[in-house]
Order: structure tokens, then C-alpha cells, then sequence
């Protein structure tokens, strides 16, 4: 499924997404940005996924130790020693929306919250499975 930042879906259905996810299937999420000079792209496995009121998918990513970006040369590194004590933690919906926080684990404190909408593709890998059934029943 494809959303567009506003969540507008422009690829696929929720109603498709909702059913794999119950049906067990592997599934990615990618998401970018492009900015004045830049462009990244990211593609990420969900550790938690959950269906809200059989419309919504909410996904969590696993934590994130943060690496600096040399955006001349193309290249990631740990340069800024401070950043390895960081984590970045982002939750996502099928909506569109994708909070971000960045969290100091040596402080036990937010650094910063970004809250913010992308265009995101929810890739499927399908498996196959007889169930198609509410997890809850």
C-alpha cells in the first residue's frame, strides 16, 4: 500500500495491509524526504505492529542509535561520540503520520520530538495462510 504524506492512500488498500498483517506476512515500511539539497530514502521491519478499529495500522521501529551524516561525501559515521548515546524512536500509522523522538539513554531524557507526515509504501511479503480473522476472537 502507498500513502501520500497526508495519508491519502494512492496504491494498494488498507483493507489489503490489515488482512496480511493478520495473516502473519513480513512487512516493510519506506518513507523519505527530500530536501533543498538533499535526498534520503529509508526502508525499514516494524518490531510491533497493531490494527486500531479494523481502519488503522500503527507500527513501531525498532530503536536507533544515531549516526552523523556526511552529506559531501555520501558517508555515515560516529564522529559526534555524544550521538552514541542517543536513540531515535519513531512510531508510524497507514495515516501518514510518523513521530520521531530523539532520546538521550545516558539522561533518561527527550532530546527532541519531530512530529511530522510522509509519503510511505507499506511492502508485503505475503505468506500463505488459511486464517483471515480478527487476532482478537
Amino acid at each position: 500500500m502507498k500513502t501520500a504524506k497526508n495519508g491519502e492512500i494512492v496504491e494498494g488498500s488498507k483493507k489489503a495491509l490489515i488482512s496480511a498483517i493478520r495473516n502473519g506476512a513480513d512487512i516493510k515500511i519506506g518513507w523519505g524526504s527530500k530536501g533543498k539539497n538533499h535526498i534520503i530514502e529509508h526502508l525499514a521491519t516494524p518490531i510491533w505492529l497493531a490494527i486500531l478499529d479494523e481502519n488503522e495500522v500503527l507500527a513501531h521501529l525498532s530503536p536507533q542509535v544515531l549516526s552523523n551524516v556526511d552529506w559531501e561525501h555520501l558517508e555515515a559515521n560516529y564522529e559526534k561520540k555524544e550521538m552514541i548515546r542517543w536513540e531515535w524512536r519513531v512510531v508510524i500509522t497507514s495515516k501518514g503520520s510518523f513521530d520521531a523522538i530523539w532520546y538521550d539513554r545516558k539522561y533518561d531524557t527527550l532530546i527532541k520530538r519531530i512530529p511530522q507526515q510522509h509519503a510511505m509504501t507499506w511492502f508485503i511479503k505475503s505468506i500463505a495462510t488459511s486464517a483471515n480473522k480478527n487476532l482478537y476472537q
